[in-house]
């Protein structure tokens, strides 16, 4: 996937990031391992969440940490997430979800409020969707149907 713009572009040298930083790459290291910290980053980069040059940076501090620093513990492992991500905790995404929450903080980013907005998107959606089922009889299918051209012989 090729991307014009990421959530995080670089890792600037700025006391805060520094430290969130460090803490992110401990995290990667001690949750997925050496390997599974590399493919988490290069997901991250997919995703869009950051930029190849901090893919490359973040494997420079992971080449930093020491062995006990590295996959003391298993990804599947429930992660305990605190608001606005707590729904996720305890599931597969949980770790992913606490590398978002590290990626953020990197950024000095309001991840609340991007996850209000997400919520409030979603209900809004779903309300239209209840809107629609209640307008015909039959739901979302007779709808479907009905748009269809008639197939002539």
């Amino acid at each position: 996937m090729t991307q014009d713009t990421y959530h995080v572009e670089t890792l600037e040298q700025s006391v805060g990031r520094t430290d969130a930083t460090i803490q992110w790459a401990r995290f990667l290291g001690e949750t997925f391992g050496t390997t599974g910290a590399l493919n988490c980053l290069r997901y991250y980069e997919d995703l869009g969440w950051i930029s190849p040059l901090v893919r490359e940076q973040m494997i420079s501090y992971l080449r930093g940490l020491s062995l006990g620093e590295m996959h003391n513990k298993r990804y599947d492992e429930p992660t305990t997430l605190e608001y606005p991500l707590e729904s996720l905790s305890g599931t597969l995404f949980g770790a992913h979800a606490q590398s978002l929450e590290y990626i953020s903080e990197i950024n000095d980013d309001d991840l609340e409020e991007h996850v209000m907005v997400a919520r409030m998107a979603e209900r809004r959606v779903d309300r239209r969707i209840e809107a629609d089922e209640d307008d015909e009889p039959g739901g979302e299918l007779v709808s479907i149907i009905r748009d269809e051209p008639p197939v002539s012989d």
